[in-house]
């Protein structure tokens, strides 16, 4: 009977933790996980070996500070073993100014113990393992993006004391996460170094290792037509939700004989793949009957669906123009932004009078049905006023100010050039300053185009189609454009 393997994950929290972070979470060994399997290559024989097997993770967090550790237990189609357990501590600090977090990362304990052929590599127990990383989070209204470096140095002992073999480790990791999906993205350099005998039977070889590897959950939709004649609605929207893990890895070992003579050199390369679970979510059928005959017309069905766009009315309205306060709910429910709820207390006394909520704009009241979507849009940066303390949110949007809150929203202003630059519009010159950076690069990524004649009229409103055209392909670009460009583009690039 074959053997069934699976990835085992074991929760002790110490305060609420969202499960998502386990997600193809493989450690920091270079593997892939999904929730039955976790599998990774070791290259320390000169032969690329592939383990798979169960991984458990526990993890417990103390206010900043969070403990996991991972326990494998793998072997190899040729009945190799591979059992290890570390531990790793991270410290995040947040940095508020930046809308920023860094977290360092340190190793607190670890063994390990790998059985091949006749021999046993074990880690040596005085700085066997020594290992640091470091990443950098910004936190943006839509999207978090990050990049950190880890390195460590792994020594060996074979066979007690007949060998050992020496591991650098070089990880590069870029991802990002958002309400539809994430990806990470490691590129793991190996230089493995073996050390064999002793006195003048001393027999040595240098070889590496080069392993990129992805963990990707990605959300799509789609229009799914009902089948039977005799229904009260034709079709409606389903929300798909994957994840997956990619390996590519390359190697340039030795070739040895049967004595560890090295005779050439062992090069090539591979590939392994793990699938997660699929969840689909139905989605509510819009009514509007006002959409009928307009070119947006899949757009709004769609946003409705998903509730970006309130579904109490059988009106739309597609050609009126969509007022300020209507765009910042639905962009903040696109990019999955939870309301504003202010402090339950409610304790009033002569003496003791609690803070009175107090909104952040003397023309929207803390009573106002979207109070709470403006006021979590300003707190986290996604919209200002149109003078201080002033958001106007009856006056109809611009095109102007649409791409700014889109691109706030996305975290991209960085992309813009420095300095004096044009944004290719015929109507460049009219395009105000404070817009302008965001208007390059919604352009550059597809979130804006110009007219017939190639302006963008930026002082020009929005109407409510053109409005669910923009956020639909917004939330196209966080659900595909993001996760070619973290996975394909970079696996592709170095492989």
């Amino acid at each position: 009977m074959k053997k069934i393997i699976g990835l085992v994950i074991i929760f002790t929290l110490l305060i609420p933790f969202p499960v998502q972070v386990f997600a193809n979470d493989a450690g920091f060994e270079g593997g892939i996980a999904n929730e039955q399997e976790y599998k990774e290559v070791v290259f320390i024989t000169g032969q690329p070996i592939i383990f798979s097997g169960v991984l458990k993770i526990n993890q417990s967090v103390r206010g900043d500070t969070t403990t996991t550790t991972y326990r494998y237990d793998l072997a190899s189609d040729s009945g190799d073993k591979l059992t290890r357990s570390l531990t790793f501590v991270t410290q995040e600090t947040k940095k508020p100014e930046y809308n920023q977090m860094i977290s360092q990362t340190t190793l607190k304990t670890y063994t390990e113990n790998i059985k091949i052929g006749g021999n046993t590599y074990t880690l040596d127990r005085n700085n066997g393992y020594i290992y640091s990383g470091s990443e950098v989070k910004s936190i943006n209204p839509g999207v978090t993006y990050y990049a950190g470096n880890y390195s460590g140095v792994k020594l060996y002992r074979v066979n007690g004391n007949k060998g050992t073999v020496k591991v650098t480790i070089d990880d590069k990791t870029v991802g990002f996460i958002h309400k539809y999906g994430s990806a990470d993205t490691h590129q793991i350099n190996y230089l493995i170094e073996s050390t064999m005998g002793s006195n003048g039977e001393v027999k040595k070889w240098v070889g590496e290792a080069h392993v990129n590897v992805s963990f990707t959950d990605k959300s799509s939709i789609e229009y799914v037509e009902n089948d039977p004649q005799y229904i009260s609605f034709r079709g409606g929207y389903l929300l798909r939700r994957n994840s997956g893990d990619m390996m590519n890895y390359s190697y340039n070992l030795p070739k040895l004989d049967d004595n560890g003579n090295e005779i050439g050199r062992n090069i090539g390369n591979g590939s392994l793949k793990l699938d997660g679970v699929s969840f689909e979510d139905r989605l509510v059928v819009p009514q509007a009957k006002d959409i009928n005959g307009t070119w947006g017309k899949e757009d709004i069905k769609k946003l409705m669906s998903m509730e970006v766009f309130p579904n109490d009315s059988e009106y739309f309205g597609p050609k009126l123009p969509i007022l300020r306060s209507d765009f910042t709910v639905a962009v903040a429910k696109a990019i999955g932004l939870k309301p504003y709820e202010p402090p339950k207390s409610t304790l009033y006394s002569a003496r003791n009078k609690s803070a009175i909520e107090i909104s952040p704009f003397i023309d929207i009241s803390t009573t106002d049905p979207n109070y709470g979507y403006i006021k979590a849009a300003s707190d986290a940066g996604l919209i200002s006023g149109t003078a201080p303390n002033q958001f106007s949110p009856s006056r109809s949007l611009t095109r102007a100010q649409a791409a700014v809150i889109f691109i706030r929203a996305l975290g991209l202003e960085n992309l813009a050039p420095s300095g004096n630059f044009d944004t290719s519009f015929l109507d460049d010159y009219a395009i105000p300053l404070w817009a302008k950076r965001s208007v390059y690069v919604a352009r550059e990524i597809g979130l804006i185009s110009g007219d017939e004649y190639g302006r963008f009229n930026p002082d020009g409103y929005v109407t409510r189609e053109e409005a669910a055209s923009m956020i639909s392909r917004m939330i196209n670009f966080m659900m595909n454009d993001l996760t070619f460009d973290y996975v394909m583009r970079i696996l592709n690039y170095h492989n």
